[in-house]
């Protein structure tokens, strides 16, 4: 070997003592995010499974300015409870007819050939969420969905290191052709799934709008300018919009040197907007070369899409009685009135929540937003009863709670309390009473609501600091902060009546007797002694004995049931609620809280 090449390894090996500088930007996570990455993973729950480690973050490159546009939408939805029927359910509306490009419809397809339909549907035990994405590529007609779909679940399985067990469904029905994906919980190894946050929020349309430039190239200025021409004049919240926003100041005022800097032809079509937004009584020119924007317009402009794309959806089911039709909304609330449902219909593909259109009698439309649990339960030319009521600040836990904290110093302490229940001689009752755990639990949750609003404070060991006024600060509420609740129930013919008799019925035949004129009145089938039911609560008249009943009707099967009046019917009333038998074959009722409002 020559000197200068002994000379050269000589000098490789020298090692340079001092801190190592890194590339710019170059990001090293903290210590202990480093040591969570490498740590091994946890030993699995109950079922004898592994879970891995949080996932750690995942880096993706913002894609150029001149990328193609794509739009990924993301939920997870939670198996346990309806979960499971719910997502047999939101398979079933992916696949009907009329969504793909020819009008057949909806073909569920997985990473290639082999995939099948049947076993993607198969429910899996361990199974805690799904994962579901709406992706709608730009200029998505030009392309093939199906092979963009499987190209872009590639880099998501490569971006997370698993092998997903997942499923699509192109469609075409709207102006913007999109893709539905569900992915399952757990991947194809049967360990849990969990996707970084961030990856969700942006990576995966960074990654989609990668593949979708790949493919068609990147836009031209001809292309930006015709999408600029396009939102200038909507009436909608624009990308044009988010880039006033963007550039904002704290009193709403944006300056036109400031919009003018921003590259390409961005500033002149801020320019064009803010013009049209004047027209619109939304945006006002002030002094010194700036634009003052109104109070509130971005919501206005959110709120004006969401309305004309509810008469979108009206449009087919209505005909042209769809202008009619308004947005119920909470901001505005209306008084309850009596109406008949028109149509009904999928409001969010995403979440699934459904919406009813509704005509009231003095000729009023109202576009109601409603989950599919409560959607199924009404059917067209369903007499219902709709609006806003007024929902009470002071409930009866913070009166609970309240009086307490003022015997204990102002501090609510749940374990303190739910022993002082426990010490109580409980008292005989006719029907289930929670227990002192589940009374505790329940004013948890309420002081968090409170904490939301700084009317109570968590302390460190689990305490809860109440304020002494605690009540007249929420009674103060009711005047300068009302809360509205939307009312939505299906109306039945008025309460029933047991026949009036010489002698009052036994208990038992009493109920039977009531039970046959419920079932008579709404044409439905009655169920004695139901072994568990599921319907929403109606009132019934009172008896000759004096003792007082509900009714709980199922309107899926057709049946009605008939149970002795629990506490608080008046609140119960249209509600959804789950009948169960108890340790003394007595019927329990309790709210569904997964389909009640």
């Amino acid at each position: 070997m020559s000197q200068r090449g002994r000379r050269d390894d000589n000098q490789s090996l020298r090692p340079k003592m001092g801190r190592r500088r890194l590339p710019e930007r170059q990001h090293v996570p903290p210590l202990l995010v480093r040591l969570a990455r490498s740590a091994p993973m946890r030993a699995g729950t109950g079922n004898g499974r592994r879970l891995r480690s949080q996932p750690g973050r995942i880096a993706v490159r913002e894609p150029h300015a001149l990328s193609r546009r794509c739009v990924v939408k993301a939920r997870y939805v939670p198996m346990a409870g309806s979960g499971r029927r719910l997502a047999k359910l939101h398979l079933v509306y992916l696949e009907r007819d009329g969504v793909e490009r020819d009008g057949s419809p909806g073909r569920l397809y997985g990473a290639d050939e082999t995939f099948s339909a049947e076993g993607f549907r198969q429910p899996l035990i361990a199974e805690q969420r799904q994962f579901r994405f709406i992706v709608s590529p730009e200029d998505g007609g030009h392309l093939d969905l199906t092979e963009f779909a499987r190209q872009f679940m590639r880099q998501v399985e490569k971006d997370t290191g698993r092998r997903l067990l997942w499923a699509a469904v192109n469609h075409h029905d709207t102006d913007n052709p999109h893709v539905h994906i569900i992915v399952r919980g757990l991947d194809r190894a049967g360990e849990e799934l969990r996707i970084d946050g961030q990856y969700i929020s942006r990576g995966m349309r960074w990654r989609a709008q990668e593949i979708l430039t790949r493919e068609l190239g990147r836009r031209s200025e001809q292309d930006l300018s015709l999408t600029w021409a396009l939102d200038t004049g909507r009436e909608a919240f624009t990308d044009i919009d988010r880039a006033i926003a963007a550039r904002c100041s704290a009193d709403r005022s944006v300056a036109v040197a400031d919009l003018l800097s921003a590259p390409g032809g961005e500033g002149r079509a801020c320019l064009d907007r803010l013009q049209v937004l004047e027209e619109m009584q939304l945006a006002s020119k002030a002094a010194g070369g700036k634009w003052r924007l109104a109070d509130g317009w971005e919501t206005f402009l959110s709120q004006r899409g969401e309305d004309l794309e509810a008469r979108r959806r009206l449009v087919d089911l209505v005909g042209d009685d769809a202008s009619q039709y308004r947005v119920l909304r909470r901001e505005e609330p209306v008084p309850v009135t009596d109406g008949v449902v028109m149509a009904r219909g999928h409001h969010d593909e995403l979440t699934g929540e459904m919406f009813v259109a509704i005509k009231t009698a003095d000729g009023r439309g109202y576009y109601v937003r409603v989950p599919p649990a409560v959607a199924e339960t009404l059917q067209e030319r369903d007499r219902v009863r709709v609006g806003f009521e007024a929902e009470p600040w002071l409930k009866s836990a913070d009166r609970i709670v309240a009086r307490f904290a003022e015997l204990h110093g102002g501090i609510y302490d749940p374990v303190r309390h739910q022993r002082a229940l426990e010490e109580l001689r409980p008292q005989p009752q006719n029907r289930p009473e929670p227990s002192p755990a589940d009374r505790v639990t329940a004013n948890i949750r309420r002081l968090e609501r409170l904490a939301r609003y700084r009317l109570a404070t968590r302390l460190a060991d689990g305490r809860w600091q109440v304020p002494p006024d605690l009540l007249r600060q929420l009674e103060a509420r009711e005047q300068t902060h009302p809360q509205h609740r939307l009312r939505l129930e299906r109306r039945v013919p008025g309460p029933a009546r047991v026949p009036s008799r010489t002698a009052p019925l036994e208990p038992v035949a009493e109920r039977e007797a009531l039970g046959r004129v419920l079932s008579q009145e709404l044409g439905l089938i009655y169920v004695s002694e139901p072994p568990a039911f599921r319907g929403r609560v109606i009132a019934c008249g009172p008896t000759a004995s004096g003792r007082a009943y509900v009714g709980v009707v199922d309107d899926r099967s057709g049946q009605v049931t008939v149970v002795a009046r629990p506490a608080g019917a008046e609140r119960l009333e249209g509600r959804i609620v789950r009948l169960t038998r108890d340790h003394e074959r007595g019927l329990s009722l309790a709210v569904d809280r997964g389909i009640s409002r």
